[in-house]
């Protein structure tokens, strides 16, 4: 996809720009059928049983394209399907299938009309379908859209409300200038005050009012735009005009959620919103009018510009927009409930500002200069993604300062604001003690995080081609980025260090290791995995070094973040991780030679099967006790195991609390799906006094030795056998390159 400069203009006919649209056409039937159409640029010689293997990792925009999370590009949705034929109002599906539980839009000319309220004069509507949910479904969704409007259009990032009157008590719902609404709104900035509708729309009454902006992703290409919307709720009657014209009078609630750009033409409306003057969502529930059939009906209208007429675009924008808005509301009435739960530690807004800034900046350049066999997109994105949540975890970490901001500058201006935030990245600068990044693999993580002036290093097993295309800058320099292996002092069963570095290289099948580097043969050099302290420790996709990690940081007491990808235990052997979160309340802890020590383990936070931290209980982490005073369920089905991948973030919470830290989660906004974020930031007990670095050792090997007993009867001696061999095959060239001892893609 073709990359554009700053201050390049795009253009919407650009097919390198934006994908071409294949248009909905009336047929002769008066039901619509996709056209089909020629594609060659957008196919790219991928297979169309590809990108449906891909269908749920992407994101529906309002026109009808749809946004590849790991490739960050937009491209046409491919439908080589022909949607079912429209069906009248009062026809019933012969499947079974409730009319009304599918998105299924009406042909409007074959449908008697509900009249809305709105002028027709100013108003067209553009599509309409059946719908079954009640109206507290088709609200919860509505209010959902105003702070998430990227669920509509994969263009947006968001949108930051300006004005809300849900907690407004001087809100006023009468009022016929905007000066009236609320005593706030004469306060504001004009472009940010309220638009209203002159004369509201008849029948209905003004539920809420909010003013939101609108932040595309790309601000390079799109500008943010104001917007009004309002809420309009009526319970007369409502007037249905048959197809022969005859009209009668339906009992129903409406609920109207009205759109209002501030904008005066539609040339000031950015590519990512319809040009339109302004448009209505209305759903009417009418479980009166036919009780054989559908509750509701689902309308999108238009109020259009005189100069920018209806055109295919704008139809498809409002099927799209419509059937989000179906779907969404369906799912919540059948008891959808959202398990993933992004922006728990760092704020959206935060997050995204950060990653705008660091995409803007390097993302051109390092794709352009990629030389990996692997996808550039991919990686670029994802680590831009990581290092914005590092640099606002370590704003937060190191300012000094709460990252709210004070109530004396909510009313500032945007410049008095960034003043603030410079102030507090300054500061944290000052204060960071440092990174390490245990299996870098490509190094931009590295690379990016010390171009911003957070310094720290990362080594790898295996030299990457990418060490060499970063060029020497004053903030970074080649020695940034070394080829040595994790050999875990925790490992050493030698009582000094030489001794120790001479039986890893016997085992690692190297000659004349002296101070941790390899003097005679072409190996790399080795490391104990002890920094110095708070040193903030990077394990992305580490694999071996994952479970490694939270013992790391114990030793070197420094806070880290764990992003767990592949299962590999102790030894570096690939596993399945066990599931902690039934076992460990009840599972007993081996004895320890420091008594603090053990008593302190006795007492174990549990973790769910994500990964978060949960209030100890002294019966198992399963048990039903709670639930005595309730029948059961007839049969009921056995609970669904965790994937893998869950009881492996599960596992690395739990080895995370055995070192007595608290584990943080955090599910990160990046193009992977192993984005889960594990933290260790603060001790459970800040003022426990962990002993000196024999005991801490000490205490390390017996966590391992107690979660390798069923492979490793030996103890640490076979642990370290075991790690040392997935090692000696690396350095000779044996076994999978891009996965030993924590290389990472």
């Amino acid at each position: 996809m073709k990359h554009l400069d700053e201050g390049e203009q795009r253009s919407e006919s650009d097919p390198a720009i934006r994908p071409q649209l294949f248009p909905l056409q009336k047929s002769a039937g008066s039901s619509f059928e996709w056209v089909k159409s020629r594609r060659p640029s957008l196919a790219h010689g991928r297979q169309i049983s590809f990108l449906r293997e891909r269908a749920q990792s992407t994101i529906l925009s309002m026109d009808g394209t749809v946004e590849d999370p790991e490739t960050d590009v937009s491209m046409t949705e491919i439908r080589d399907d022909i949607p079912p034929k429209s069906t009248s109002m009062y026809e019933l599906a012969d499947t079974g299938v409730r009319k009304g539980d599918k998105f299924d839009p009406f042909d409007l000319q074959r449908e008697p009309t509900l009249e809305s309220g709105l002028p027709p004069e100013l108003w067209t509507v553009i599509q309409s379908a059946p719908a079954n949910f009640t109206p507290e479904y088709f609200l919860d969704v509505s209010r959902n859209l105003l702070e998430n409007p990227n669920l509509t259009a994969s263009h947006l990032a968001r949108a930051e409300l300006s004005y809300s009157s849900f907690t407004d008590a001087t809100f006023n719902p009468t009022a016929t200038h905007p000066h009236e609404l609320a005593g706030i709104i004469k306060h504001m900035k004009a472009d940010h005050q309220p638009l209203l509708l002159s004369g509201g729309v008849r029948d209905y009454t003004l539920e809420w009012t909010v003013v939101r902006k609108l932040i595309p992703r790309n601000p390079k290409l799109d500008q943010p735009l104001m917007q009004t919307c309002h809420l309009y709720v009526s319970t007369a009657t409502v007037p249905v005009t048959s197809l022969n014209g005859t009209i009668s009078q339906i009992e129903a609630e409406r609920y109207m959620i009205v759109y209002l750009p501030h904008a005066t033409s539609p040339d000031s409306i950015p590519f990512y919103h319809p040009k339109v003057r302004a448009l209505a969502i209305l759903y009417s529930h009418h479980p009166s009018l036919s009780t054989s059939s559908y509750s509701g009906t689902l309308s999108i209208y238009y109020s259009l510009f005189p100069s920018y007429p209806l055109d295919n675009r704008l139809s498809r924008t409002a099927l799209k927009m419509l059937e989000i808005i179906h779907k969404h509301s369906r799912g919540r009435q059948a008891g959808y409930t959202k398990r993933v739960h992004h922006d728990q530690i760092i704020s959206q807004k935060r997050f995204q500002d950060t990653y705008a800034y660091l995409k803007g900046k390097y993302a051109k350049p390092l794709i352009d200069n990629w030389v990996e066999q692997t996808p550039a997109t991919k990686h670029v994105f994802e680590d831009l993604g990581i290092a914005a949540f590092l640099i606002e975890i370590w704003i937060d970490m190191y300012s000094g300062k709460n990252r709210a901001l004070p109530n004396s500058i909510n009313g500032m201006d945007k410049n008095a604001s960034n003043e603030f935030e410079d102030e507090w990245r300054k500061r944290a600068r000052q204060n960071f003690p440092g990174f390490v990044d245990i299996g870098c693999g490509n190094g931009l993580l590295v690379y990016i995080l010390n171009q911003e002036g957070w310094d720290g290093w990362g080594f790898d097993a295996r030299r990457r081609k990418t060490w060499d295309t970063f060029a020497p800058t004053e903030l970074y320099n080649p020695g940034k980025l070394q080829e040595m292996l994790l050999v875990p002092e925790v490992l050493n069963i030698h009582n000094d260090t030489e001794t120790s570095m001479d039986a890893d290289a016997t085992a690692l099948g190297i000659d004349g290791i002296v101070n941790g580097l390899d003097t005679s043969t072409p190996g790399p050099a080795t490391h104990n995995g002890i920094f110095p302290s708070s040193t903030f420790i990077i394990s992305n996709h580490a694999d071996e070094l994952t479970a490694w990690t939270p013992m790391l940081a114990f030793l070197s007491e420094s806070p880290f973040i764990a992003i767990p990808c592949c299962s590999h235990n102790f030894g570096g052997t690939r596993f399945r991780a066990p599931d902690r979160s039934a076992k460990r309340s009840s599972k007993k802890t081996s004895s320890s030679s420091s008594a603090s020590t053990s008593t302190t383990l006795s007492s174990k936070p549990a973790i769910d099967e994500d990964g978060a931290a949960t209030t100890p209980t002294s019966s198992p982490a399963h048990s039903n006790s709670a639930l005595q005073s309730f029948p059961a369920p007839p049969a009921p089905k056995p609970p669904k195991p965790p994937s893998a991948y869950a009881s492996l973030c599960a596992y690395t919470s739990y080895l995370t609390t055995q070192i007595h830290y608290i584990p943080e989660k955090e599910h990160l906004r990046i193009p992977s799906t192993r984005n889960i974020a594990i933290l260790g930031r603060e001790k459970r007990d800040p003022g426990t006094c962990m002993g000196n670095m024999s005991d801490k050792l000490q205490f390390v090997r017996e966590i391992v030795e107690r979660e390798m007993a069923d492979v490793a009867e030996g103890g640490i001696e076979q642990v370290r056998l075991l790690w040392l061999k997935r090692g000696g095959g690396l350095v000779k060239g044996k076994g999978d390159g891009s996965k030993d001892l924590g290389v990472h893609g």
